[in-house]
């Protein structure tokens, strides 16, 4: 290396600038040939081992070493880094780079193999992998020792992004000129598969990920940052929660899961558990460093301004400040915001129409924050601490005080017994449910149910009352509930009189979850010819609104009724009964009950004097059937009607299909229907093979939607305009090619708004492209779709010859002309062969300048001001063979010399016969 001035700081000391990339690229070249997983694995944990021992030396001699496993990281997982390595260079433009850089023969073999790589030569089947044949075409021309450090190749593919984006090809040469002559063959076929970002390695990134840090991939999906990911997680024996949880930065809580009764004692291990309490009030960490107070909601905002951010100021901060043990300096803290009524003692319900986040100053209400984890203290940071240890911290972290900051009561159970009768206690006192927790569980934020569980008596079968709802209004859906209600408003009946219909309805609430899809189908194709739209200024006077109104709404009579779930009942001004129901949902159709026999006023009041509220009011039972043993009876068995999934709609078993290749590796498709002799499923399973993945509806991450055969399904999603609707043509050719082919126009069913915008500077509006070359099978597929256009081809091309100003050229000479051409003569005088022929190619030389030849005199022709006219332009000539001349005739009548350009015609027509 050349030597520093001494003048001058020497620079930073990396890992990755002492590491040859030779070094990486045998790595890889490794991975790749070995076929078994472990064997994978193994080679890239010893490259890994290597960098991070090296690093650990390195540091310990340099003590400004700080890099991480990064440079190398994004040379092996380069699809990650999209934005930051945005070459704008793909196979072809490579071939023609290579072929100028080496100054090869434009059409010499090698320069050939290199812009045909797609085409199969040779035994070795590298067809269609370009890297492969770059790589034996360069053997022979390349160093045989490569001089570049993993840095260095870093710094040489930035320069080629950046100058990509600003434009400037001559420098990317000079990054890709560098490159070139710096590396060997193998490096190269490397270095080239990093810049197409397809290393075909035959190992997943998750694979990848798992191997350098088990939290890896989790933190990457949270973070999408690569370079955060490597740098965060470099050692190895630092946790997730370790770096997440930092002072005064939001994270994203841990949460529960939904537990299953039945199993609880198995969820938990078979041993000890804690039981605690689960609050209905706003999920809250607080952030405390001195006076100094910060408080982040579940989802990462800031409420410290509500709270307070000092001794000084907000709601909760002043009351508590004090409370905190001497010895604590700083600390986070996760739990609960909730309101406490000092009056009666209790803690308010979420749903009882406060905010807790907006309560003002002089509410009766006052604010408390129920701790029930710690997640640091003192700097030391506790995520990876058992859930144990951290309760014994907590409790010495500060004194609580009734009513401002209280620590959550937990007890401890081992069995399933246990858990229901805390069930039942929560039910009795009006609580939303219960938590059950591992005390050996860690501290992982943003996961859900890794050792935490909920428990809610609506997830509980029996526990709820359930109330049976007719629907008065309707909602129209979007996206894939696009064209149909998708939201219902329901509403109970006025209490009629005894024997009587009712006929005066209230609204309660809207709901729009808790069915399937062929539920909401059903039930639209039952009520879609009773809707009528609702008129606000003179809505229907049996169908009782608040706030809400409804799109459309539909005849009591005509409607049905829905058995509706929910929470609790809660006080609201958006519906006529002056309350709603929280979170609710419909459990089934009520097709035995007529509309008439919907819940009444009467029956609601009772409900919400009884449970202030809560619509749990049941208790559940430990014996195999959930209820009572003086309550059982004997039950005549009913015959189930089965429902299931049609088979076009089940989700296929991929679970035994071997994956053969990368092609479509975290890509994933919706598959409509199939074609021809290959079958939906068929589809399906080769998707798999090639490490893509199915979905049954398509969703925000699906890279398009294959279909083979259109129907109703395909209409809707046509109609959304949210998705590529693509032939499953494209996936045969993708299949057949080992490769994702980029898509034509030929392919596409339908386009979404971004993929049209990208086609318009692609292709022009008969799908030819602008920069890719052609064959005559797409040539032709080009030309059928100009001969369905509404406008002719010549008009067409006489417009645009127009438009640009070509019409004076030569070859525009008889545009808008028409000349007939005597083949009659040809045809039926075999002695005239060879003139015949010749009049044949002036037909042709005619057509290139712009003329309509026909072979026919039609009626419609006509003479006119001594010119030979015709609907489809001036005939300006007539061009017989005869066996004595050739002159401009009409049919043996007067020649009529029209132009000079027909004169000159005539001539050199006269003169070659």
């Amino acid at each position: 290396m050349a030597s520093v001035p001494t003048s001058q700081p020497s620079p930073k000391r990396t890992v990755a600038s002492h590491v040859p990339f030779a070094d990486l690229c045998s790595t890889l070249e490794r991975i790749q040939m070995c076929k078994s997983r472990p064997e994978k694995t193994k080679y890239f944990k010893d490259f890994l081992d290597s960098w991070r021992k090296f690093h650990s030396a390195l540091h310990q001699k340099e003590k400004d070493v700080t890099d991480s496993f990064y440079p190398a990281m994004r040379l092996i997982l380069p699809q990650l880094e999209r934005e930051r390595m945005a070459y704008g260079i793909k196979e072809t433009m490579l071939a023609k780079l290579y072929i100028e850089l080496l100054n090869l023969p434009k059409d010499g073999k090698d320069a050939l193999k290199l812009l045909n790589y797609r085409t199969p030569t040779g035994s070795r089947g590298d067809a269609g992998d370009f890297a492969m044949i770059a790589y034996f075409v360069l053997k022979p021309r390349s160093p045989k020792r490569g001089r570049l450090t993993v840095e260095q190749v870093n710094e040489l593919l930035d320069a080629i992004a950046n100058n990509n984006a600003a434009k400037n090809k001559g420098l990317v040469k000079k990054s890709l000129l560098q490159l070139i002559t710096q590396s060997t063959a193998l490096e190269q076929k490397w270095l080239i598969r990093m810049i197409i970002k397809d290393l075909k390695l035959g190992v997943s990134q998750q694979t990848i990920f798992s191997i350098f840090h088990p939290d890896a991939a989790e933190l990457h999906n949270v973070t999408t940052d690569l370079e955060k990911v490597c740098r965060q997680l470099h050692d190895p024996s630092v946790s997730l929660s370790d770096v997440s949880i930092m002072l005064f930065s939001a994270f994203k809580p841990m949460l529960a899961a939904i537990a299953d009764v039945q199993q609880i004692e198995k969820q938990m291990n078979n041993q000890v558990f804690y039981i605690e309490t689960k609050l209905d009030g706003e999920r809250m960490q607080m952030h405390k460093d001195g006076d100094v107070y910060k408080y982040f909601s579940r989802n990462g905002f800031d409420y410290t301004q509500q709270f307070g951010a000092s001794p000084l100021d907000g709601s909760l901060t002043p009351f508590i400040h004090s409370v905190f043990k001497s010895d604590i300096q700083n600390c986070i803290l996760d739990g609960e915001m909730m309101a406490y009524n000092p009056e009666t003692q209790t803690f308010m319900q979420k749903g009882n129409k406060f905010d807790i986040k907006r309560m003002v100053e002089d509410s009766d209400l006052q604010t408390c924050f129920c701790v029930f984890d710690v997640l640091m203290i003192n700097d030391q940071k506790l995520g990876h601490e058992s859930l144990s240890k951290r309760y014994k911290i907590l409790n010495n972290v500060f004194t609580p005080v009734t009513g401002r900051i209280h620590v959550v009561h937990k007890k401890s159970a081992r069995t399933r017994k246990e858990v229901i009768d805390a069930l039942n206690e929560a039910i009795d006192n009006r609580e939303e449910g219960i938590m059950v927790k591992d005390p050996m569980s860690t501290y992982k934020p943003d996961k859900r149910g890794e050792g935490w569980l909920k428990i809610k008596p609506e997830y509980v079968n029996g526990l709820m009352d359930e109330l049976d709802l007719l629907i008065v209004g309707g909602y129209w859906g979007k996206g894939s509930r696009g064209g149909m209600m998708s939201h219902f408003l329901c509403a109970i009946a006025e209490t009629p009189a005894p024997n009587e219909k009712p006929t005066v309805f209230h609204s309660i609430c809207r709901v729009g979850s808790g069915y399937t899809m062929k539920e909401l189908y059903d039930l639209g194709l039952k009520l879609a010819k009773h809707w009528k739209p609702y008129n606000r200024k003179d809505p229907p006077c049996n169908i009782l609104c608040g706030t809400e109104k409804p799109e459309m709404y539909i005849e009591p009579c005509n409607s049905v009724i829905v058995q509706v779930k929910a929470a609790e009942i809660v006080n609201s001004d958006m519906y006529k009964t002056d309350c709603t129901l929280r979170f609710p949902r419909i459990e089934k159709i009520r097709e035995d009950k007529e509309w008439y026999e919907c819940m009444t006023l009467d029956m609601l009041e009772h409900l919400r004097s009884r449970a202030e509220g809560k619509l749990a009011s049941k208790h559940l039972y430990i014996d195999e059937y959930d209820e009572p043993q003086e309550k059982k009876r004997k039950t005549v068995p009913k015959v189930k009607k089965v429902i299931g999934i049609a088979e076009q709609f089940k989700a296929p078993d991929l679970s035994n299909v071997n994956k053969v290749s990368n092609v479509f590796e975290d890509v994933e498709f919706c598959v409509m229907t199939g074609m021809g002799r290959y079958s939906k499923s068929e589809l399906e399973s080769r998707i798999a093979e090639c490490g893509g993945s199915v979905v049954q509806n398509p969703g925000p991450d699906t890279y398009c939607v294959i279909v083979g055969a259109e129907n109703v399904r395909v209409k809707n999603i046509i109609a959304s305009n949210k998705y590529d609707v693509v032939k499953a043509e494209w996936l045969l050719q993708c299949f057949q090619s080992k490769m994702l082919v980029p898509w034509q126009p030929a392919f596409m069913i339908h386009m979404s708004p971004d993929t049209r915008e990208h086609f318009a500077r692609e292709y022009d509006c008969y799908g030819d492209s602008y920069t890719a070359d052609t064959d005559v099978a797409q040539l032709k597929e080009v030309f059928s779709r100009v001969k369905d256009n509404k406008k002719m081809p010549l008009d067409l091309i006489a417009e645009l010859e127009e438009r640009y100003s070509w019409s004076s050229c030569q070859q525009c000479m008889f545009r808008g002309n028409t000349i007939y051409v005597d083949y009659y003569a040809i045809i039926n005088k075999p002695s005239t062969k060879i003139h015949g022929t010749r009049l044949s190619i002036r037909a042709l030389e005619l057509r290139f300048y712009g003329a309509k030849v026909v072979p026919l005199l039609e009626e419609d022709l006509w003479l006119k001001n001594n010119t030979i006219s015709g609907s489809e332009g001036r005939l300006v000539a007539v061009l017989l063979w005869k066996q004595e001349n050739a002159k401009l005739c009409w049919q043996g009548r007067k020649s009529h010399k029209i132009s000079s350009v027909s004169l000159l015609l005539q001539q050199q027509v006269s003169e070659e016969m």
